[in-house]
């Protein structure tokens, strides 16, 4: 979000008209904008929402744009996250955040000159947020009551696999993923997580005039990791923070070191010139790898903490005005001409839309009357109003 509203506001500077929505709260209101593009998140298959919310007349000269939000793949999700429709390859703009991802969108057809290399926004954010860790160090101390004096270690965690019903784990491989992989991922997910409680439960203890601060992945609830804490008879340390308030930003300004699972903010920290580190109980799985994982710290035991503190802080390298430059490759798009597009939809098409309309509108009631009644805990963490 912070990074859609810098983009927002910078090409409002030079003219353009933006509005941000919710694609889980706001269905009921895509129709009702005029637009010339269309910013998404992420684009793989023009069948599921919420492209195809957009795939219809309406819309049919629109651009489409793709920022390719997650593009550190293992070998697990690059079939997972490929573009699947030649409707996206040949209609959407991709953002690349380096040579190697224009590569892997060229060899599953995209366009090359529908690719733009131009670097991870997300950068440009944190390194602004390093220049305000006073700001940020003031302000969540004293929200959170934190030592003055102690050091802040912050854990983004990426265990969502560990808590996946076997339905959820059904509608992941209907999307690509191999069902093999798929039931391995979550297993392995359990193990790391459940050897992760008691890690962090002994550092805890080991650095008591410290502070760890654990996030759960987006779509975990703060809940789900205090009853899995109990179903391993472990008591929560007085100096352990469970919490899903603020951005990775604001933590990672503050925090001496982050660590995390396999979590992409591991390196993102590196690459701002934090240290960085990976806990790696179990051998990863090969299908679970990435370039990254072996350039950062990986560790499996509570003693080995001291050398992740030992490491030195990494350069600062690769960063630039990426937001800015991502804001005139869009004005560029927007300013140049509109194709046509040769848009079909059938009745069981519009329906299906028509229900997530539907939705939508229910869960903005929910939220605004009757304090997000049947709307999970993981979605309501996102719910915004229309950002105009």
């Amino acid at each position: 979000m912070s990074t859609v509203k810098r983009l927002k506001d910078e090409l409002e500077k030079i003219g353009c008209t933006c509005v941000i929505l919710s694609t889980e709260f706001h269905a009921h209101l895509f129709n009702r904008f005029k637009v010339k593009n269309i910013v998404f998140p992420y684009a793989i298959d023009d069948s599921t929402w919420p492209i195809r919310a957009f795939k219809i007349e309406a819309f049919k000269y629109s651009n489409f744009i793709t920022l390719n939000w997650e593009q550190l793949l293992s070998k697990a999700n690059q079939d997972f996250k490929k573009p699947k429709s030649s409707f996206i390859q040949n209609h959407f703009y991709h953002l690349a955040w380096d040579e190697s991802f224009k590569k892997f969108l060229e060899n599953n057809n995209v366009k090359a000159e529908h690719i733009k290399v131009i670097g991870n926004p997300l950068h440009d954010l944190l390194l602004e947020d390093l220049n305000n860790t006073s700001v940020y160090e003031e302000k969540l101390r004293t929200e959170f009551k934190l030592k003055k004096n102690s050091d802040v270690y912050f854990f983004p965690m990426n265990y969502g696999w560990a808590f996946f019903s076997d339905n959820k784990i059904k509608a992941k491989i209907k999307m690509g993923y191999q069902p093999d992989i798929a039931y391995e991922y979550r297993e392995y997910s359990q193990r790391c997580l459940n050897s992760f409680l008691y890690f962090i439960t002994d550092l805890c203890n080991e650095n008591s005039q410290n502070t760890f601060v654990v996030r759960p992945h987006p779509s975990i609830s703060i809940e789900q990791y205090i009853e899995r804490f109990k179903n391993q008879g472990l008591k929560l340390p007085d100096n352990l923070l469970l919490t899903k308030k603020y951005t990775i930003k604001e933590w990672i300004a503050i925090s001496k070191v982050i660590g995390s699972s396999w979590s992409t903010s591991v390196w993102d920290a590196q690459k701002i010139g934090k240290i960085g580190f990976l806990y790696t109980p179990f051998k990863r799985p090969e299908w679970l790898e990435t370039f990254w994982n072996p350039l950062v710290i990986n560790i499996s035991e509570s003693n080995e903490f001291e050398k992740v503190l030992n490491s030195q802080n990494n350069e600062v390298s690769g960063v630039g005005e990426v937001v800015q430059s991502i804001s005139s490759w869009l004005f560029d798009i927007h300013s140049g001409h509109s194709k046509e597009k040769i848009i079909k939809s059938g009745v069981s098409f519009e329906a299906m839309n028509y229900s997530y309309r539907i939705r939508a509108q229910l869960r903005v009631f929910s939220m605004e009357k009757l304090k997000g009644m049947g709307v999970g805990k993981g979605l309501q963490r996102d719910y915004f109003l229309p950002i105009k």
